[in-house]
Protein backbone atom coordinates (compact mmCIF):
# COMPACT_ATOMS: atom_id res chain seq x y z
CA UNK A 1 0.00 0.00 0.00
CA UNK A 2 2.96 2.02 0.15
CA UNK A 3 3.23 5.00 -2.64
CA UNK A 4 4.66 8.83 -3.36
CA UNK A 5 2.79 11.39 -4.36
CA UNK A 6 4.69 14.63 -4.41
CA UNK A 7 2.47 17.96 -2.87
CA UNK A 8 -1.48 17.88 -1.22
CA UNK A 9 -2.67 21.89 -1.65
CA UNK A 10 0.15 24.41 0.22
CA UNK A 11 1.67 21.34 2.26
CA UNK A 12 5.04 19.92 2.58
CA UNK A 13 3.89 16.40 2.25
CA UNK A 14 1.01 14.48 -0.05
CA UNK A 15 -1.57 13.91 2.31
CA UNK A 16 -2.71 10.43 2.28
CA UNK A 17 -6.01 8.90 2.31
CA UNK A 18 -7.39 5.07 2.01
CA UNK A 19 -10.55 4.20 1.19
CA UNK A 20 -11.98 0.99 2.95
CA UNK A 21 -14.64 -1.57 1.56
CA UNK A 22 -15.82 -4.73 1.97
CA UNK A 23 -17.11 -6.04 -1.47
CA UNK A 24 -16.29 -3.91 -3.90
CA UNK A 25 -14.36 -4.65 -7.24
CA UNK A 26 -11.63 -2.60 -7.81
CA UNK A 27 -10.99 -1.42 -10.16
CA UNK A 28 -13.27 -2.82 -12.46
CA UNK A 29 -16.85 -3.00 -10.73
CA UNK A 30 -20.33 -1.05 -11.42
CA UNK A 31 -20.85 2.14 -9.97
CA UNK A 32 -19.91 1.96 -6.55
CA UNK A 33 -16.24 1.00 -7.82
CA UNK A 34 -16.47 3.52 -10.33
CA UNK A 35 -17.71 6.66 -7.90
CA UNK A 36 -14.52 5.40 -5.29
CA UNK A 37 -11.87 5.59 -8.69
CA UNK A 38 -12.79 8.41 -9.92
CA UNK A 39 -13.23 10.25 -6.46
CA UNK A 40 -10.01 8.95 -5.99
CA UNK A 41 -8.48 10.33 -9.28
CA UNK A 42 -9.36 13.68 -8.09
CA UNK A 43 -7.97 13.41 -5.58
CA UNK A 44 -4.36 12.06 -7.20
CA UNK A 45 -4.83 15.16 -9.21
CA UNK A 46 -5.00 17.54 -5.93
CA UNK A 47 -1.62 15.70 -5.16
CA UNK A 48 -2.92 13.33 -2.65
CA UNK A 49 -1.53 9.98 -1.77
CA UNK A 50 -4.73 7.78 -2.09
CA UNK A 51 -5.02 3.99 -1.26
CA UNK A 52 -8.01 1.54 -1.33
CA UNK A 53 -8.19 -1.40 0.84
CA UNK A 54 -10.87 -4.28 0.15
CA UNK A 55 -11.40 -5.97 3.45
CA UNK A 56 -13.05 -8.68 1.47
CA UNK A 57 -13.28 -11.14 -1.76
CA UNK A 58 -15.29 -9.47 -4.48
CA UNK A 59 -15.73 -12.00 -7.64
CA UNK A 60 -17.55 -14.75 -8.22
CA UNK A 61 -15.64 -18.33 -9.57
CA UNK A 62 -15.94 -18.11 -13.56
CA UNK A 63 -17.24 -14.72 -13.86
CA UNK A 64 -13.47 -13.05 -12.60
CA UNK A 65 -13.02 -8.92 -13.70
CA UNK A 66 -10.55 -8.42 -10.85
CA UNK A 67 -7.60 -11.11 -10.77
CA UNK A 68 -4.52 -9.29 -9.27
CA UNK A 69 -4.88 -9.00 -5.46
CA UNK A 70 -2.76 -5.77 -5.35
CA UNK A 71 -1.75 -3.41 -7.65
CA UNK A 72 -2.27 0.41 -8.97
CA UNK A 73 -5.12 1.96 -11.47
CA UNK A 74 -4.86 5.81 -12.15
CA UNK A 75 -2.30 6.47 -9.32
CA UNK A 76 -4.08 4.27 -7.10
CA UNK A 77 -2.64 1.65 -5.23
CA UNK A 78 -5.32 -1.07 -4.26
CA UNK A 79 -4.89 -4.24 -1.76
CA UNK A 80 -7.43 -7.53 -1.27
CA UNK A 81 -6.44 -8.14 2.23
CA UNK A 82 -8.26 -11.74 1.84
CA UNK A 83 -4.93 -12.60 -0.31
CA UNK A 84 -7.59 -13.60 -3.10
CA UNK A 85 -10.21 -11.98 -5.05
CA UNK A 86 -12.54 -14.96 -5.97
CA UNK A 87 -15.13 -16.07 -3.61
CA UNK A 88 -14.36 -19.98 -1.86
CA UNK A 89 -16.58 -22.67 -3.00
CA UNK A 90 -16.52 -23.95 0.76
CA UNK A 91 -18.48 -22.05 3.54
CA UNK A 92 -15.13 -22.99 5.89
CA UNK A 93 -12.96 -20.95 3.78
CA UNK A 94 -15.07 -17.90 2.80
CA UNK A 95 -15.40 -18.07 6.78
CA UNK A 96 -11.82 -17.43 7.03
CA UNK A 97 -11.06 -15.49 4.45
CA UNK A 98 -13.33 -13.00 5.76
CA UNK A 99 -11.46 -13.46 9.07
CA UNK A 100 -8.68 -13.10 7.36
CA UNK A 101 -9.37 -9.88 5.48
CA UNK A 102 -10.31 -7.93 8.47
CA UNK A 103 -7.59 -9.05 10.46
CA UNK A 104 -4.88 -8.22 7.97
CA UNK A 105 -6.95 -4.59 7.30
CA UNK A 106 -6.15 -4.18 10.59
CA UNK A 107 -2.39 -4.14 10.50
CA UNK A 108 -2.51 -2.81 7.22
CA UNK A 109 -3.88 0.34 8.50
CA UNK A 110 -1.46 0.18 11.72
CA UNK A 111 1.33 -0.13 9.96
CA UNK A 112 0.62 2.74 7.49
CA UNK A 113 0.09 5.07 10.41
CA UNK A 114 3.08 3.64 12.01
CA UNK A 115 4.86 5.24 8.98
CA UNK A 116 2.90 8.75 8.86
CA UNK A 117 1.34 7.29 5.71
CA UNK A 118 -2.13 7.65 7.12
CA UNK A 119 -4.10 11.02 7.23
CA UNK A 120 -7.61 10.05 6.98
CA UNK A 121 -9.73 6.70 5.98
CA UNK A 122 -12.98 7.22 4.49
CA UNK A 123 -15.40 4.17 4.43
CA UNK A 124 -17.03 3.26 1.12
CA UNK A 125 -19.88 0.85 2.30
CA UNK A 126 -20.74 1.40 5.32
CA UNK A 127 -24.26 3.15 4.57
CA UNK A 128 -26.61 0.22 4.44
CA UNK A 129 -26.93 -1.69 7.39
CA UNK A 130 -25.59 -1.67 10.99
CA UNK A 131 -22.66 -4.20 11.21
CA UNK A 132 -19.91 -5.02 13.67
CA UNK A 133 -17.38 -5.19 11.68
CA UNK A 134 -17.32 -1.67 10.26
CA UNK A 135 -18.19 -0.22 14.33
CA UNK A 136 -15.12 -2.03 15.29
CA UNK A 137 -13.15 -0.55 12.45
CA UNK A 138 -14.39 2.87 12.65
CA UNK A 139 -13.52 2.56 16.71
CA UNK A 140 -10.27 1.11 16.12
CA UNK A 141 -9.36 4.13 14.04
CA UNK A 142 -10.23 6.47 16.46
CA UNK A 143 -7.93 4.91 19.20
CA UNK A 144 -5.47 5.60 16.68
CA UNK A 145 -6.32 9.32 16.07
CA UNK A 146 -7.04 8.99 12.70
CA UNK A 147 -10.20 10.92 11.37
CA UNK A 148 -12.90 8.44 9.57
CA UNK A 149 -15.23 9.76 7.01
CA UNK A 150 -18.44 8.03 5.74
CA UNK A 151 -19.53 8.07 2.31
CA UNK A 152 -23.38 8.07 1.97
CA UNK A 153 -24.52 7.13 -1.36
CA UNK A 154 -27.94 5.82 -0.11
CA UNK A 155 -30.19 6.13 2.92
CA UNK A 156 -29.14 3.37 5.86
CA UNK A 157 -32.42 3.06 7.13
CA UNK A 158 -33.83 3.54 10.47
CA UNK A 159 -32.32 2.10 13.85
CA UNK A 160 -34.84 -0.58 15.76
CA UNK A 161 -37.69 1.18 17.50
CA UNK A 162 -36.96 -0.98 20.64
CA UNK A 163 -33.06 0.08 21.26
CA UNK A 164 -32.99 2.36 24.34
CA UNK A 165 -31.73 6.02 23.43
CA UNK A 166 -28.90 6.19 25.13
CA UNK A 167 -27.45 3.17 22.97
CA UNK A 168 -28.71 4.41 19.32
CA UNK A 169 -25.62 6.69 18.93
CA UNK A 170 -23.49 3.79 18.98
CA UNK A 171 -25.66 2.12 16.58
CA UNK A 172 -25.28 5.21 14.13
CA UNK A 173 -23.94 5.15 11.14
CA UNK A 174 -22.59 8.44 12.11
CA UNK A 175 -20.65 7.05 15.38
CA UNK A 176 -17.32 7.84 15.17
CA UNK A 177 -17.56 9.66 12.55
CA UNK A 178 -16.01 13.05 11.69
CA UNK A 179 -17.23 13.64 8.14
CA UNK A 180 -18.96 12.63 5.74
CA UNK A 181 -19.35 12.62 1.38
CA UNK A 182 -23.36 12.61 0.86
CA UNK A 183 -24.06 12.07 -2.88
CA UNK A 184 -27.40 13.79 -2.64
CA UNK A 185 -28.63 17.16 -0.77
CA UNK A 186 -30.91 14.77 0.93
CA UNK A 187 -28.49 12.53 2.49
CA UNK A 188 -26.52 15.37 3.33
CA UNK A 189 -29.49 17.20 5.70
CA UNK A 190 -30.02 13.95 7.27
CA UNK A 191 -25.94 13.90 8.10
CA UNK A 192 -26.12 17.38 9.76
CA UNK A 193 -29.77 16.41 11.36
CA UNK A 194 -28.00 13.15 12.84
CA UNK A 195 -25.07 14.56 13.67
CA UNK A 196 -26.83 16.89 15.66
CA UNK A 197 -28.67 13.99 17.53
CA UNK A 198 -25.69 11.91 18.51
CA UNK A 199 -24.04 15.30 19.94
CA UNK A 200 -21.46 15.02 17.74
CA UNK A 201 -19.20 17.46 15.47
CA UNK A 202 -19.69 15.92 11.98
CA UNK A 203 -18.10 17.78 8.52
CA UNK A 204 -20.71 17.29 5.83
CA UNK A 205 -19.58 17.62 1.85
CA UNK A 206 -22.08 17.18 -0.65
CA UNK A 207 -20.23 15.55 -3.93
CA UNK A 208 -23.08 14.67 -6.61
CA UNK A 209 -22.39 11.69 -8.55
CA UNK A 210 -19.54 11.78 -10.36
CA UNK A 211 -18.22 10.83 -14.16
CA UNK A 212 -15.18 10.92 -16.53
CA UNK A 213 -16.98 12.68 -19.77
CA UNK A 214 -13.81 11.87 -21.56
CA UNK A 215 -14.80 8.09 -21.15
CA UNK A 216 -17.36 8.60 -24.13
CA UNK A 217 -16.03 10.59 -27.18
CA UNK A 218 -19.39 12.46 -29.00
CA UNK A 219 -20.69 10.73 -31.69
CA UNK A 220 -23.89 11.80 -33.72
CA UNK A 221 -26.74 10.09 -32.56
CA UNK A 222 -27.70 6.89 -33.85
CA UNK A 223 -30.99 8.31 -35.76
CA UNK A 224 -32.45 4.54 -36.87
CA UNK A 225 -31.93 3.48 -33.40
CA UNK A 226 -34.87 1.50 -32.34
CA UNK A 227 -33.48 0.24 -29.08
CA UNK A 228 -33.71 1.65 -25.24
CA UNK A 229 -31.11 0.49 -22.68
CA UNK A 230 -31.46 -0.16 -18.99
CA UNK A 231 -28.16 -0.55 -17.06
CA UNK A 232 -29.81 -2.61 -14.08
CA UNK A 233 -28.14 -4.85 -11.30
CA UNK A 234 -29.98 -7.48 -9.41
CA UNK A 235 -30.75 -5.34 -6.67
CA UNK A 236 -33.45 -3.35 -9.07
CA UNK A 237 -35.17 -6.41 -10.49
CA UNK A 238 -38.24 -4.05 -9.59
CA UNK A 239 -37.17 -1.46 -12.19
CA UNK A 240 -36.39 -4.32 -14.70
CA UNK A 241 -40.08 -5.59 -14.51
CA UNK A 242 -41.48 -1.74 -14.33
CA UNK A 243 -39.83 -1.56 -17.66
CA UNK A 244 -41.23 -4.24 -19.39
CA UNK A 245 -44.88 -3.34 -18.40
CA UNK A 246 -43.66 0.75 -20.07
CA UNK A 247 -42.47 -1.20 -23.22
CA UNK A 248 -45.91 -3.40 -23.07
CA UNK A 249 -47.96 -0.30 -23.57
CA UNK A 250 -45.24 1.34 -26.20
CA UNK A 251 -45.34 -1.51 -28.33
CA UNK A 252 -49.56 -0.78 -28.83
CA UNK A 253 -48.07 2.47 -30.80
CA UNK A 254 -44.09 1.67 -31.79
CA UNK A 255 -44.14 -2.32 -32.10
CA UNK A 256 -40.62 -1.90 -33.67
CA UNK A 257 -39.16 -0.70 -30.37
CA UNK A 258 -36.97 -2.66 -28.65
CA UNK A 259 -35.48 -3.23 -24.86
CA UNK A 260 -31.82 -3.95 -23.89
CA UNK A 261 -31.28 -4.64 -20.25
CA UNK A 262 -27.83 -5.21 -18.97
CA UNK A 263 -26.73 -6.45 -14.84
CA UNK A 264 -29.47 -8.89 -14.91
CA UNK A 265 -29.69 -12.42 -17.31
CA UNK A 266 -33.07 -13.81 -17.95
CA UNK A 267 -33.04 -16.36 -15.08
CA UNK A 268 -32.76 -14.17 -12.77
CA UNK A 269 -35.25 -11.50 -13.97
CA UNK A 270 -37.53 -14.61 -14.59
CA UNK A 271 -39.18 -15.60 -11.04
CA UNK A 272 -39.97 -12.16 -10.78
CA UNK A 273 -41.66 -12.19 -13.91
CA UNK A 274 -43.07 -15.36 -13.52
CA UNK A 275 -44.35 -13.43 -9.89
CA UNK A 276 -45.86 -10.50 -11.72
CA UNK A 277 -47.50 -12.25 -14.73
CA UNK A 278 -44.87 -10.79 -16.88
CA UNK A 279 -43.50 -13.85 -18.36
CA UNK A 280 -44.74 -13.10 -21.98
CA UNK A 281 -43.07 -9.73 -21.70
CA UNK A 282 -39.67 -11.18 -20.64
CA UNK A 283 -39.87 -13.90 -23.21
CA UNK A 284 -40.89 -11.31 -26.35
CA UNK A 285 -37.89 -11.32 -28.81
CA UNK A 286 -38.20 -7.39 -28.79
CA UNK A 287 -36.47 -7.93 -25.31
CA UNK A 288 -33.49 -8.55 -24.22
CA UNK A 289 -31.71 -9.69 -21.13
CA UNK A 290 -27.37 -9.32 -21.68
CA UNK A 291 -26.35 -9.90 -18.07
CA UNK A 292 -23.15 -8.86 -17.45
CA UNK A 293 -20.94 -7.29 -20.01
CA UNK A 294 -17.86 -5.36 -19.64
CA UNK A 295 -17.71 -1.80 -19.59
CA UNK A 296 -16.28 -1.02 -22.83
CA UNK A 297 -19.71 -3.03 -24.21
CA UNK A 298 -21.78 -1.12 -22.37
CA UNK A 299 -20.41 2.07 -23.13
CA UNK A 300 -21.05 0.55 -27.29
CA UNK A 301 -24.49 0.02 -26.03
CA UNK A 302 -24.92 3.57 -24.81
CA UNK A 303 -23.17 4.75 -27.96
CA UNK A 304 -26.20 2.90 -29.97
CA UNK A 305 -29.22 3.69 -27.94
CA UNK A 306 -32.11 5.55 -29.32
CA UNK A 307 -32.51 6.61 -25.31
CA UNK A 308 -31.02 5.39 -21.92
CA UNK A 309 -33.62 4.59 -18.87
CA UNK A 310 -33.40 5.46 -15.22
CA UNK A 311 -37.00 4.70 -13.48
CA UNK A 312 -37.35 5.95 -10.25
CA UNK A 313 -39.64 5.62 -7.85
CA UNK A 314 -41.40 8.37 -5.38
CA UNK A 315 -39.99 6.81 -2.08
CA UNK A 316 -37.56 7.62 0.14
CA UNK A 317 -34.67 5.48 -1.40
CA UNK A 318 -35.29 7.10 -4.20
CA UNK A 319 -35.36 10.56 -3.39
CA UNK A 320 -32.22 9.89 -0.66
CA UNK A 321 -29.82 8.77 -3.70
CA UNK A 322 -28.96 9.95 -6.76
CA UNK A 323 -28.02 6.96 -9.38
CA UNK A 324 -24.67 7.05 -10.94
CA UNK A 325 -26.00 5.78 -14.00
CA UNK A 326 -27.75 9.16 -15.03
CA UNK A 327 -24.23 10.95 -15.18
CA UNK A 328 -23.08 8.12 -16.99
CA UNK A 329 -25.75 8.37 -19.85
CA UNK A 330 -25.56 11.81 -19.69
CA UNK A 331 -21.69 11.58 -20.77
CA UNK A 332 -22.63 9.02 -23.68
CA UNK A 333 -24.67 12.06 -25.38
CA UNK A 334 -28.34 10.45 -25.57
CA UNK A 335 -31.04 11.20 -24.14
CA UNK A 336 -31.93 10.58 -20.47
CA UNK A 337 -35.36 9.21 -19.77
CA UNK A 338 -36.28 9.04 -16.10
CA UNK A 339 -38.41 10.65 -13.35
CA UNK A 340 -38.63 13.90 -11.23
CA UNK A 341 -37.62 12.20 -8.05
CA UNK A 342 -35.26 13.67 -5.59
CA UNK A 343 -31.84 15.09 -7.27
CA UNK A 344 -33.37 15.17 -10.99
CA UNK A 345 -35.22 17.82 -11.07
CA UNK A 346 -32.09 19.90 -9.30
CA UNK A 347 -30.07 19.41 -12.58
CA UNK A 348 -32.04 17.86 -15.50
CA UNK A 349 -35.27 19.88 -17.07
CA UNK A 350 -37.76 18.37 -19.19
CA UNK A 351 -37.88 18.00 -22.72
CA UNK A 352 -34.63 20.60 -22.27
CA UNK A 353 -31.74 18.14 -21.06
CA UNK A 354 -33.49 15.10 -20.60
CA UNK A 355 -37.21 13.45 -20.71
CA UNK A 356 -38.74 14.03 -17.23
CA UNK A 357 -41.64 12.05 -15.99
CA UNK A 358 -43.76 14.32 -13.26
CA UNK A 359 -44.70 10.92 -11.49
CA UNK A 360 -43.43 7.27 -11.32
CA UNK A 361 -46.90 5.51 -12.87
CA UNK A 362 -45.84 3.63 -15.94
CA UNK A 363 -48.34 5.04 -17.95
CA UNK A 364 -46.26 8.65 -17.46
CA UNK A 365 -42.75 6.86 -17.61
CA UNK A 366 -44.16 5.13 -20.94
CA UNK A 367 -45.58 8.26 -22.75
CA UNK A 368 -41.78 9.98 -22.03
CA UNK A 369 -40.57 6.82 -23.91
CA UNK A 370 -42.88 7.15 -26.79
CA UNK A 371 -42.17 10.57 -27.22
CA UNK A 372 -38.49 9.95 -27.09
CA UNK A 373 -39.05 7.45 -30.27
CA UNK A 374 -41.34 9.69 -32.06
CA UNK A 375 -39.16 12.47 -33.12
CA UNK A 376 -35.01 11.54 -33.51
CA UNK A 377 -34.36 14.68 -34.13
CA UNK A 378 -35.18 16.36 -30.94
CA UNK A 379 -33.91 13.25 -29.08
CA UNK A 380 -30.54 14.19 -30.46
CA UNK A 381 -30.58 17.81 -29.30
CA UNK A 382 -31.75 16.79 -25.83
CA UNK A 383 -28.92 14.51 -25.12
CA UNK A 384 -26.33 16.64 -26.61
CA UNK A 385 -27.58 18.74 -23.89
CA UNK A 386 -27.70 16.44 -21.62
CA UNK A 387 -23.74 16.17 -21.89
CA UNK A 388 -23.43 19.74 -21.26
CA UNK A 389 -24.72 18.86 -17.61
CA UNK A 390 -22.59 16.01 -17.31
CA UNK A 391 -19.23 18.31 -18.38
CA UNK A 392 -20.86 21.36 -15.97
CA UNK A 393 -22.11 19.54 -13.11
CA UNK A 394 -20.54 16.08 -12.94
CA UNK A 395 -17.28 15.99 -13.94
CA UNK A 396 -15.01 14.23 -11.47
CA UNK A 397 -12.19 16.89 -11.54
CA UNK A 398 -14.55 19.62 -10.61
CA UNK A 399 -14.75 17.91 -7.15
CA UNK A 400 -10.48 17.55 -6.42
CA UNK A 401 -10.20 21.29 -4.79
CA UNK A 402 -13.50 20.64 -2.84
CA UNK A 403 -12.45 17.28 -1.44
CA UNK A 404 -8.71 18.10 -1.23
CA UNK A 405 -9.61 21.18 1.46
CA UNK A 406 -12.13 18.60 2.76
CA UNK A 407 -9.86 15.79 4.03
CA UNK A 408 -7.08 18.75 4.71
CA UNK A 409 -9.21 20.06 7.00
CA UNK A 410 -10.16 17.02 8.96
CA UNK A 411 -6.36 15.44 9.07
CA UNK A 412 -5.49 18.76 10.68
CA UNK A 413 -8.60 18.95 13.08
Amino acid sequence: MEGAVTTAGNSDRPLHIVFLARSLGFPEGTAATNRVRLLGRALVEQGADVGVLCTRVSELPGRVLNHLVRGECDGIRFLYTPGTTVRSNSFIMRRWREAQGFVTALHELARLRRRGRLDCVCFVDSTHSWRPGVWLMRRYLTSMNVPVVSQLNEHSGSLPAWLPDRWTRFFSHLDSVSGVIAISGWLADWAAVEAIRIRRQVRVIEVPIVVDTSEQKASPYPAGSRTFVYAASASYLRDTCYLLSAMGLLWQEQPALRLVVTGVDAERAGWLADLQGQRPLLDDPRVEMRGHISRDELLVLYRHAAALLAPLHDEQRSRARFPTKIGEYLAAARPVITTNVGEVGRYLRDGETAYVALSDEIVAFSAKMAEAAADPKQAAIIGVAGRRVAEESFQYSLQGPRLILFFERLARA
